[in-house]
């Protein structure tokens, strides 16, 4: 199997710094790059914010937190991954900036550096087909919090090498977490199950067969799931929710997995979840409590 020891992170979101901190946790050297316009210090600041939250719950020594923030290097400059063994993007779920993210990373890296994506839903080919050296790329799926959540999704795209594919599987392991190897079918294992299940919530509240809390209750203490689906699709955000949609829908074709009204609704008016405040829920409410506007048709 190939060897990593410095891992690039592309995306300093939620996400990016979620997986930035596990590998680092694990010994990796990280070289994690913003992405997006503006300085690093912020991303490195929320990284560290919550890290020293975890020390004041005694759940990390303070040495442990000095020592992995350590072992990251912030930067905006793409080429500092140049010498990276594996890179794992996080950004933003659109296709061709991936692909264009892609492009760029083949003239900067060794032919044998590790191409990955994070990607939810999008199709891992498409990425490897702007490449040349096809067989080093593949899918990564961290799900959120990547510094909780177990499950990462090794993606085995149409040119992966089988190579490849062992080594991320070892990789995940080396980092504690669980992977499952999938093939690269939209919305690829979790999603593909998650995203309907949530649809199908929302449609059920459109021809009023329960209401927001009231499926919520029904499928933690009938179904032992730790969300109800609107709680869920909450969390997630609804525009993310809305774009998984969209992708699986655009590859099966089934109104089944069509945005429904009111969540194409809710993504216009802004109200995308906890991230923003009110979703499904108004999270200004202690505790939370339905959105007031769904307790009337969205229109």
């Amino acid at each position: 199997m190939m060897e990593i020891r410095t891992v690039g992170i592309i995306g300093t979101g939620t996400m990016g710094l979620g997986i930035a901190q596990v590998c680092a946790q694990s010994g990796f050297n990280v070289i994690a790059v913003k992405a997006t316009p503006g300085s690093w210090e912020k991303a490195k600041a929320s990284l560290e914010g919550g890290l020293n939250k975890s020390v004041e719950r005694g759940k990390m020594a303070a040495a442990d937190r000095d020592a992995l923030v350590g072992r990251i290097t912030f930067t905006t400059d793409e080429r500092a991954v140049a010498d990276c063994d594996l890179i794992i993007e996080s950004i933003i779920e659109d296709l061709q900036t991936k692909k264009d993210l892609f492009r760029r990373l083949e003239a900067i890296c060794r032919p044998d550096t590790l191409l990955c994506t994070n990607t939810s839903t999008l199709s891992v080919t498409a990425m490897m087909a702007v490449c040349k050296h096809r067989s080093r790329v593949a899918g990564l799926h961290f799900f959120n919090p990547a510094p909780v959540m177990k499950l990462v999704e090794v993606i085995h795209a149409f040119e992966t090498s089988e190579e490849v594919i062992e080594t991320l599987d070892q990789f995940c392991k080396t980092i504690s977490k669980g992977p499952v190897i999938v093939q690269d079918t939209t919305g690829f294992i979790v999603n593909r199950l998650l995203t309907p299940y949530m649809l199908n919530a929302i449609r059920m509240l459109e021809r009023g067969t329960g209401t927001i809390e009231s499926i919520d209750q029904a499928m933690k203490t009938g179904a032992a799931h730790p969300m109800g689906p609107f709680e869920l699709a909450d969390y997630i955000g609804l525009d993310v929710v809305e774009a998984m949609a969209h992708n699986i829908f655009e590859d099966v074709r089934h109104e089944h997995h069509a945005p429904p009204h009111t969540l194409t609704r809710l993504v216009q008016l802004g109200y995308l979840g906890r991230k923003t405040g009110k979703g499904f829920y108004d999270y200004a409410q202690k505790p939370p409590v339905q959105n007031p506007q769904l307790l009337r048709p969205v229109t």
